[in-house]
């Protein structure tokens, strides 16, 4: 659509487009945390002696980035500190100018590190590069989101990531040119491919992903998700079935057998219970309706993402409960394992690996940083993987380069140099918090 456009008009558009996911973002930054909501953005519900306060300026206070401005004045109570306005304001400055910088980087053979003579060469780029800008902008809105909530209240909310891994379950289905790129090259020029499940390797004809086996990967994988997410006390502690019966019960909050005078509420499933099992009821009929009537390419696609989602979050989750074993205390919290997931199906298990790393390498720079300024080396680790996500995504050439052969070629393989991994941070995490102890006191 875009690249149908004039260049100028392609930046009017962008740029307003940029105005409006930026105001997006902010209100639902703070309209889904959960321990600290504020009601600053002009879309949200103000109290009645705040709206009063606020008058007519109000309405101009909806206008994108000089609305913060005229808000920096209005006195929000006393759990808003007077430049709360400066970090709304920035958020949606950056997807104005932004979003049309990121736009002409990927009409311009940014992605794939080649120059834009080469690019425009390709058949059909105009269109491949316009399917990676909007899938990774989706993704790259999610990311700010979830990440700034984060930095406020150590927690990442379902609002986010659920939807998220369906919108790209959705795209990976639907447009499976939205999958990451690798560039070849044949006797015409210079050919791109998008990369699958298998990748570097070749998914053959007689492919087991395309019988019943595939089918019941993707069924399994989802099954597990939903599991995941479903609120729930596991006292597995008491032995296998009493942990099974509580399980169930918790999960289902049947009704009260006794009666008493007492007037109480009855037991009933939460309402993110019922939304998971709807979810499961339509997603596995379409998961089998894909697989019988989707192309071939766009089944793959599709096993793609929830292999991605699988591997990046199944990672997280490892890494989670094995820390938490070993240093005695939450190592991460679980909005970062659905976090993971949520990346995993935009962009594959290859670059959620590289995303890690990434987000691992940010990390510790900032624990560092922190340890000599502050002397305090607690974070909330979902911001630093979406930044390692956007470093993935944006060094995608230079990570498949690197990887492609002597990491990704391992493919299942692989699974056991994580979980070699994983003995090893079972070595290491006790040494950690011997070091944490002798240099913060705490054991």
């Amino acid at each position: 659509m875009c690249a149908l456009l004039p260049p100028v008009i392609t930046v009017v558009f962008l740029a307003a487009l940029g105005a409006v996911v930026g105001q997006f973002i902010n209100w639902a930054i703070y309209s889904w945390a959960m321990f600290r909501y504020r009601p600053i953005s002009p879309w949200m519900t103000l109290a009645p002696v705040r709206r009063s306060q606020i008058g007519a300026t109000n309405y101009f206070r909806k206008i994108p980035i000089v609305g913060w401005l005229a808000a920096r004045n209005v006195d929000f109570g006393e759990e808003v500190d007077g430049a709360f306005w400066v970090r709304p304001l920035l958020i949606e400055l950056t997807w104005v100018i932004g979003l049309p910088l990121v736009f002409f980087w990927y009409a311009n053979g940014g992605l794939l590190a080649i120059n834009a003579t080469t690019a425009h060469s390709i058949v059909g780029w105009k269109a491949l590069s316009e399917t990676w800008f909007w899938s990774h902008s989706i993704l790259l809105a999610l990311l700010f989101i979830a990440t700034f909530i984060d930095f406020d209240e150590k927690m990442i909310p379902d609002q986010i990531t659920v939807p998220g891994v369906v919108v790209g379950l959705v795209i990976s289905a639907l447009f499976p040119w939205s999958r990451l790129p690798e560039i070849g090259a044949n006797a015409g020029g210079a050919v791109v491919a998008p990369i699958t499940f298998a990748s570097p390797h070749t998914i053959t004809d007689s492919h087991w992903c395309d019988g019943i086996g595939g089918l019941v990967m993707a069924i399994t994988i989802f099954t597990i998700w939903i599991l995941a997410l479903l609120p729930r006390i596991s006292p597995f502690h008491l032995g296998m079935g009493a942990g099974l019966k509580y399980t169930v019960a918790s999960i289902v909050r049947p009704r009260r057998k006794s009666v008493c005078g007492i007037r109480i509420q009855h037991r009933r499933p939460f309402g993110i219970t019922k939304i998971l099992a709807a979810l499961w009821v339509i997603g596995v009929p379409l998961l089998m309706v894909g697989w019988g009537l989707l192309p071939t390419n766009h089944w793959h696609s599709l096993l793609g993402a929830v292999i991605g989602l699988a591997v990046s979050g199944g990672l997280i989750w490892a890494i989670r409960i094995v820390g938490g074993l070993m240093m005695g205390q939450q190592a991460m919290g679980f909005g970062d394992v659905t976090l993971m997931a949520m990346v995993g199906t935009f962009i594959g298990w290859q670059a959620s690996l590289a995303a890690f790393v990434y987000g691992i390498m940010i990390a510790m720079a900032a624990v560092l940083l922190m340890m000599v300024i502050i002397r305090n080396s607690h974070i909330a680790f979902g911001p630093y993987l979406s930044m390692g996500t956007v470093a993935a995504v944006f060094n995608w050439h230079g990570v498949w380069t690197a990887a492609k052969f002597p990491v990704f070629s391992f493919g299942p393989l692989l699974l056991l140099v994580l979980m070699a991994s994983l003995i090893g941070m079972v070595i290491l995490l006790p040494i950690v918090r011997w070091l944490k102890g002798r240099m913060f006191g705490a054991a």
